[in-house]
């Protein structure tokens, strides 16, 4: 909430629990030997809901100062510069916030908890770091995530003042409560050597010596330097007084370096692949291991920090990998690997040819991409787009497609290695139409002849000894549908009466024939099986008759051994079927149109016949 009375504004501080090392947001940075230092406290450590919030900040030269709070929400908010205190220039020396003779205070609100507050002193104004104060915005927003904040903090500002001896960080806090605030005292905590880092209550507050407002009552105090043992105590702050704590450190005699170790995946990466590295199994036995240093490419310089890392390596050959851990005690310990960076991955080169050259319709075409190759590695999957439509119609090194239309086909093939490269290759595929064989050489024997080669014949054969025509009748029976029925002549003869059902699953050819002979051509799409029930009027009685010796099969006219007959595809065949292919011979103990049940017995190639 923000209240004004002249020039006041309220703005709510952030709470962060303890038991870090540092506080969520806040950046640490020891002073430099001999270098500018800052001093940030508040004039109590504990204020009550609606209490005036009163800054002090101490530099030993002239320098620019910046101070923020981080929000409950994890809002960072800049509090000095602002809309009411915009000179953010001092000399040496001591001053509070809000400046002296400003119409304006900082006041607390809910929520209740700790609160956090940083300062900056830098030599030189950091220009576009922080944000720019107006009569809306007069505490402007820094950002949403204190983490964040402070990692940009800290690369913005190395680059505008680089050298550490011209900046500067401290930071402090104080405590938010409903009701009265309790009473506190001061505690000067001093240390031989100096600069070393001191926790109150577990969490760090800054390097000695150091002057700290507490509540009153008893705290845990650490300080801690790296080539000494920590020291820690219990004190008792009394109220409204202040207390001297002088510590020396006792120099720690040895220390065992920490031992570097890492591992790399994958060991030889390709140029612009993603590695990650992994220094966990990394050890220290007297001690913790406080930082990881990864240097990538051998000149030096740190590249990453942290227990892993993930790196891209963007040119070839051979490269040095050094990790650099540094334990609790600023001992080190070094990691070398050298992997071999291998070229980028090559795609596969997609190769393929067709089983004929120049296929007909109806007869299988075979796609065979053994062929194709990777030149560094493996294929690893085959995917084609037989017809041109854009779909994967089937998979597999070497695939069988039947194609039903005479036309200009492209087929694609897509090649993929095991890195997931693919290569492609297009290739037009002519079909053409199907070239119908010589009929059987029948002669005068009559009967029926059913052969053909991408399309189903059927020839009822007459005798020159039969003086009026005799009857007959034919019954065909599919899974699939009948396509394209007529006759020889391409015009549909007289008797021919196709059955409606099931949009032509079945179709019934009845006529009669004398002398001469009569062919009907047909297709079965998306058939497995095709039923033929065959009669003919042989001894001139007027009635049709079944018989398996007036049936024959094929080219070489073989006699069917079953009449009715039913006609399969060949085991492992996904093709059309069609009467070129070494189909499969059965009888039918039921064929219908929603049930079928056959008993295969033999192949026409078993029948001695080349259809």
């Amino acid at each position: 909430m923000r209240r004004l009375t002249y020039l006041v504004a309220l703005i709510a501080l952030s709470y962060l629990a303890s038991g870090q090392p540092a506080p969520l947001g806040i950046y640490v940075e020891p002073p430099a030997s001999e270098g500018l230092t800052v001093r940030v406290w508040m004039d109590k450590p504990v204020y009550a809901v609606g209490e005036s919030v009163q800054a002090s900040f101490q530099i030993n030269r002239s320098a620019y100062v910046y101070i923020w709070d981080i929000e409950p929400t994890g809002t960072v908010r800049q509090i000095f510069p602002n809309q009411y205190d915009t000179s953010n220039y001092f000399q040496a020396g001591v001053y509070r916030i809000p400046s002296a003779g400003k119409l304006y205070r900082l006041a607390v609100t809910p929520p209740t908890g700790t609160e956090w507050l940083q300062i900056m002193a830098v030599t030189s104004p950091a220009v576009g770091v922080f944000g720019t104060t107006t009569a809306l915005s007069p505490f402007p927003v820094l950002g949403q995530n204190p983490a964040v904040w402070s990692a940009q903090l800290q690369v913005q500002i190395k680059g505008i003042v680089p050298s550490q001896a011209d900046r500067a960080f401290d930071f402090t806090k104080f405590d938010i409560i409903s009701g009265t605030a309790p009473a506190y005292g001061t505690l000067q905590i001093n240390s031989t050597p100096a600069s070393a880092e001191l926790y109150v209550d577990s969490v760090f507050r800054s390097w000695t010596p150091r002057s700290i407002v507490l509540t009153a009552g008893t705290h845990d105090i650490m300080v801690r330097k790296a080539g000494y043992q920590d020291h820690t105590t219990r004190v008792y702050v009394r109220s409204a007084s202040t207390q001297t704590l002088t510590v020396t450190l006792a120099s720690i005699s040895t220390n065992l370096p920490p031992i570097a170790q890492f591992s790399v995946s994958p060991s030889a990466p390709r140029v612009g692949e993603a590695i990650q590295l992994d220094g966990s199994t990394s050890t220290d036995a007297d001690g913790t291991i406080s930082s990881y240093q990864w240097d990538f490419n051998g000149d030096g310089i740190t590249d990453q920090t942290g227990r892993t890392a993930t790196w891209q390596y963007m040119v070839s050959g051979a490269a040095t990998v050094r990790l650099t851990v540094t334990d609790n005690r600023g001992a080190t310990g070094q990691a070398l690997q050298t992997l071999n960076v291998r070229a980028a991955n090559q795609a596969p080169v997609a190769l393929f040819y067709t089983t004929p050259a120049t296929p007909t319709i109806w007869s299988p075409v075979i796609l065979d991409a053994s062929s194709s190759y990777d030149p560094d590695g493996a294929i690893a999957t085959y995917q084609w787009d037989s017809d041109g439509d854009g779909l994967i119609d089937q998979t597999g090194r070497t695939i069988t497609r039947t194609y039903y239309s005479p036309a200009s086909y492209w087929v694609t093939l897509y090649v993929t290695d095991l890195l997931g490269a693919t290569g492609i290759r297009t290739l037009p595929l002519v079909v053409g139409p199907s070239s119908v064989p010589g009929m059987p050489a029948m002669g005068n024997v009559p009967g029926f002849y059913v052969w053909g080669m991408d399309a189903w014949r059927i020839t009822v054969n007459g005798s020159p000894l039969w003086t009026t025509p005799r009857p007959y009748r034919i019954e065909l029976r599919t899974d699939g549908v009948f396509l394209s029925a007529s006759s020889g002549s391409g015009v549909s003869p007289t008797g021919l009466v196709p059955t409606q059902n099931s949009e032509g699953w079945k179709l019934i050819l009845e006529g009669s024939v004398g002398i001469s002979a009569q062919t009907y051509v047909f297709q079965a799409v998306g058939a497995s099986s095709i039923y033929m029930d065959l009669a003919l009027d042989m001894d001139g009685d007027g009635y049709v008759n079944r018989s398996t010796g007036f049936v024959r099969l094929g080219q070489s006219m073989v006699t069917a051994p079953r009449n009715p007959i039913v006609i399969g595809k060949p085991d492992w065949y996904s093709g059309a079927l069609t009467p070129n292919l070494n189909y499969k011979l059965g009888t039918p103990a039921l064929y219908s149109e929603s049930s079928r049940v056959i008993f295969y017995f033999t192949t026409i190639g078993a029948l001695g016949g080349t259809p």
